[in-house]
């Protein structure tokens, strides 16, 4: 008889810490619940401080308002009101002393950082972003935007520059090729040349231009509507 007792409250016990592991999840050692729920949901603290890849990192430095507010924190090292960051971005963009600025020039900025760039940035970590308070500090994954702030060759400016040299000199070669063959040839070879060198040039200064702007749908509205 007091075998059969002892087996049945094994077996009620053996129950009870499967019931408990399928409702709490796996525990540590300490009896910590570990990071991975019974729902297959991971902590939210795991998605911090992520790695970016290379494309998620030019997807930042790629717009010249997103690089103002990394330069503009790396100057500070601390948290920064949003109303402070516009009206230094907007004397930056219109080439003024910040006292000298018009509310609209302050606004434009104000809007775009808060509805598009401030976002997306704190979703990558690179700031963090508090709305209700407008206060904006570096985020653990900015530190490694300063390096590409400091070389010109791995920021969007200095790739375009790379694609105008080149071009540069494929269209000096094409040149130089189409004398040496103009007589030679039934059409005006340099012409034709200087017709793909015009639209080979309008074409990477229209897309620089697209990279540059990259304004939000708020922006481009209110911009409008001034």
């Amino acid at each position: 008889m007091e075998a059969k007792e002892n087996s049945r409250v094994k077996e009620v016990d053996n129950r009870d810490e499967r019931t408990d592991t399928a409702t709490n999840g796996e525990t540590g050692g300490d009896g910590v619940p570990s990071e991975v729920s019974v729902s297959g949901v991971p902590d939210p603290q795991t998605e911090l401080g992520r790695e970016l890849g290379l494309d998620q990192v030019f997807e930042i430095l790629k717009n010249q308002r997103r690089r103002y507010v990394l330069q503009y924190l790396r100057e500070r090292r601390e948290p920064v009101s949003l109303s402070d960051l516009s009206e230094q971005i907007a004397a930056w963009e219109n080439g003024k002393e910040v006292r000298t600025i018009t509310s609209s020039e302050r606004k434009r900025v104000y809007v775009g950082l808060y509805q598009c760039h401030l976002p997306k940035m704190d979703g990558m970590d690179v700031v963090e972003f508090n709305k209700p308070r407008a206060i904006i500090e570096p985020g653990e994954n900015i530190e490694m935007f300063y390096s590409y702030l400091d070389t010109p060759d791995t920021t969007p400016d200095g790739q375009f520059s790379k694609y105008y040299l080149g071009l540069s000199v494929v269209m000096l070669v094409s040149l130089v090729l189409a004398a040496l063959l103009e007589s030679t040839m039934a059409f005006p070879a340099i012409g034709l040349v200087a017709g793909v060198a015009v639209l080979a040039f309008a074409t990477t200064a229209w897309v620089h231009h697209t990279s540059e702007t990259d304004s939000s749908p708020a922006e481009a509205l209110l911009s409008a509507g001034e």
